[in-house]
């Protein structure tokens, strides 16, 4: 048996083909270019540190983290059941963002979507950290947290859509 034959052997009993092609199914979904895969990164380290910031804030409010759990501030369901809504919500949005460039023969509105979709996720992601530090006692990030939450405004305004409009998306 050749070198490629045994390789393709090992590879076959390690890995299974079945979870292989979903996986690969899934980038084809969410990356239709590899330009899209640095601003994923980037929104998912967001993502890990609003969690970090978050639980540090609540340590630092309850003396500790060890006393936010004995006072049932910090409690694990509560935690995923917040995270894992965000993380699905953020799932699908990727996913509808990299399919917009399967869509259209136009790769601009792919482009487009993809952008707006990041940039508007990551400038909230940026917003809430601020915010956890704030909780946390940096308060002089409260003029940062303005600038951001300014900026978010602008890619609204930006993109057509009101700032009413957008706070009645979101909480219906």
């Amino acid at each position: 048996m050749n070198e490629f034959q045994h390789f393709v052997r090992q590879l076959w009993d390690n890995v299974s083909p079945i979870l292989a092609c979903i996986w690969a199914f899934f980038f084809w979904m969410m990356f239709p270019d590899a330009a899209y895969i640095p601003a994923a990164i980037a929104v998912g380290i967001a993502i890990g540190l609003d969690l970090f910031t978050k639980l540090y804030a609540l340590a630092r409010k309850n003396g500790g983290y060890l006393k936010a759990i004995d006072k049932h501030i910090i409690k694990s369901d509560t935690l995923w059941r917040k995270t894992s809504i965000k993380l699905y919500s953020y799932l699908v949005i990727f996913i509808l963002a990299g399919l917009s460039a399967r869509v259209t023969p136009l790769e601009i509105v792919g482009v487009g979507v993809a952008t707006f979709a990041y940039s508007v996720i990551f400038i909230r992601e940026l917003q809430s950290n601020a915010e956890n530090l704030i909780e946390a006692g940096a308060d002089w990030l409260r003029p940062f947290l303005s600038w951001t939450k300014q900026k978010e405004k602008d890619i609204y305004v930006q993109a057509g859509i009101a700032p009413e409009q957008k706070n009645e998306n979101m909480e219906g």
